[in-house]
């Protein structure tokens, strides 16, 4: 997995390094704020690269898939709650902080973490290989989630991405069951479930690849003025809630 990786990561690193540089401040003026914006390219099983643009804030994350117009995902780290958007049915699926402890994971992980040597630099700045995997008494191992890590940068964008993962988490592990089995085993836990975002605490991933598949790769990011309207929600969008049994509309 880290050759492909590496492939790609040759070839596309030319393309990180002036984007990375920071565009001029964009003055901020009444009802606008200065965020940055990082734009991704995502892929996952049985679809094409899509494009994904980010928008951080120090209290909001905003994303959007480019081109697509039904629906953001908003993160609001005051109040600890992740908003999922849909114009199409007019709702906003709400996930609320649920605290949970990694120590009740089923299954446990071995980091790995070096530095690649060959790699070109970004901005600069030395590339690491993060790797999480789970070893067996066979001596067989398997890799649950690959990144590609830079250190130093954007230190104020990692502690609130590693905040929204952390939600992100909560809401799987309150719908988990926790029995490893065939379709959900030790990597399902490790990466889809008790994913703290722990790396972030590293650097910033460029490059990610995870267990069910899903690939995405850090393009350009710069700092933008953007309205402060686009860190809200419909107010006439019905609220909803889900768990592991039920779904329920929130007044």
């Amino acid at each position: 997995m880290l050759k492909k990786i590496l492939i790609f990561l040759t070839i596309s690193t030319t393309l990180f390094i002036l984007p990375f540089e920071l565009s001029a401040k964009a003055a901020e003026t009444k009802g606008q704020q200065e965020v940055y914006q990082l734009s991704y390219v995502e892929r996952e099983p049985g679809t094409d690269d899509y494009k994904v643009v980010m928008l951080v804030s120090p209290r909001y994350i905003r994303i959007d898939e480019s081109g697509e117009n039904s629906g953001y995902i908003l993160y609001d780290d005051k109040e600890k709650v992740i908003f999922s958007v849909g114009h199409l049915d007019r709702s906003v699926l709400v996930i609320n902080q649920f605290l949970f402890s990694e120590k009740d994971s089923p299954a446990k992980a071995e980091i790995e973490y070096l530095q690649l040597v060959d790699a070109p630099e970004v901005s600069g700045k030395k590339i690491y290989n993060y790797r999480a995997f789970i070893s067996s008494s066979d001596a067989d191992e398997a890799t649950c989630m690959e990144l590609q890590l830079v250190e130093g940068i954007l230190p104020e964008v990692r502690l609130i991405l590693k905040r929204y993962q952390k939600i992100i988490s909560g809401q799987q592990v309150k719908m988990a069951d926790n029995k490893i089995t065939e379709i959900q085993n030790a990597c399902y836990f490790v990466d889809q479930i008790y994913n703290t975002g722990e790396y972030y605490d590293k650097g910033m991933p460029i490059q990610e690849w995870h267990s069910n598949e899903r690939f995405k790769a850090l393009t350009s990011y710069k700092k933008i003025a953007v309205s402060s309207d686009v860190f809200s929600i419909p107010a006439e969008y019905k609220k909803f809630s889900i768990d592991a049994d039920s779904k329920t509309f929130i007044k």
